[in-house]
């Protein structure tokens, strides 16, 4: 028979066994970038800009073809 140890913290029925998130973190899928808030807008800024101007490019072409 098992005895309850004095002091260990009740276990929770949302918490991960331990094992489970060692291997989530050792078997990354992806690798979270960290950029400061200064560079995320920069980012945000040409991304916004490289979509305007293929929209712009796109709407010449058609234009051009006479749709």
């Amino acid at each position: 028979m098992l005895r309850i140890k004095k002091n260990k913290p009740a276990v929770s029925a949302e918490t991960r066994s331990f094992r489970a998130v060692r291997r989530l973190n050792l078997n990354r899928t992806y690798v979270p970038i960290k950029i400061g808030v200064v560079t995320g807008y920069i980012l945000l800024a040409m991304l916004s800009a490289s979509t305007s101007m293929f929209g712009i490019l796109v709407g010449a072409m058609v234009r051009i073809a006479g749709f």
